[in-house]
């Protein structure tokens, strides 16, 4: 779905009740953030599963080349570290939220380990096993080894405009337009949308539920049929 869709919706049910011109498309969309950071969480509870429409990926970034001169979280002095800070992921269970890490052509991997393992892996040499590298994360600063200056990441981040997409038509980077997708599913689409409309805007759930069954309504997400909190009543 497009973010356009999502903004549409809350346009097309506030105008179908009273005047929408007060709305404002950039607070509705950071509201419909805070609400799928908190129903992520509780769907991967349920299902155990990460959903690859939740999914981002961090392009192209620099590792920063770091030792324990530059950072007081290192004990030992090494020139295999490096060092990045990535934008906030939503918390699940193994910091699952970073689902994956690797060098900027996805070809050197970097699995996950405890901070004080990395820097003794460091240490001692031990900073890749085959293809894979190692990285431990800190709040949201990722440490590697072995150093290399590109990265690219997976991530199910807090906010999705905090992350970049890559524009096929010219080939840069650029920040997320109303026209881009979306990361999250359908279901939870709408879970997310009745949540902002009934707390957020105090619209009844009855006359949202008129408006989606009213065949003239332009709806783009609620009108694929009953929401979710109506399937599991």
């Amino acid at each position: 779905m497009k973010i356009e869709e999502l903004i549409w919706d809350v346009f097309e049910i506030k105008g179908a009740l009273e005047d929408e011109s007060d709305l404002e498309p950039m607070w509705v969309l950071y509201k419909l953030s805070q609400y799928r950071a908190v129903f992520i969480p509780q769907e991967f509870a349920l299902t155990q599963e990460i959903n690859p429409v939740w999914l981002q990926r961090l392009h192209k970034f620099s590792w920063e080349k770091v030792t324990a001169a530059d950072d007081p979280a290192i004990i030992y002095n090494s020139i295999t570290l490096g060092k990045a800070a990535i934008p906030r992921v939503i918390s699940l269970p193994d910091d699952q939220g970073t689902y994956r890490v690797s060098g900027s052509g996805a070809i050197l991997q970097f699995e996950p380990v405890d901070f004080n393992l990395l820097m003794m892996k460091s240490e001692i040499g031990e900073e890749k096993h085959g293809e894979y590298g190692y990285y431990s994360k800190v709040g949201d600063v990722i440490y590697i080894s072995p150093y290399i200056m590109e990265g690219s990441a997976i991530l199910i981040a807090e906010n999705p405009l905090d992350i970049q997409v890559h524009d096929p038509s010219t080939g840069v980077l650029r920040d997320m337009l109303f026209t881009d997708d979306y990361p999250l599913d359908g279901n939870l689409a709408q879970r997310a949308l009745i949540e902002f409309l009934t707390k957020d805007m105090a619209v009844a759930e009855g006359a949202i539920t008129d408006i989606i069954n009213d065949s003239q309504s332009q709806l783009k997400i609620l009108k694929g049929g009953q929401t979710s909190n109506q399937r599991q009543e």
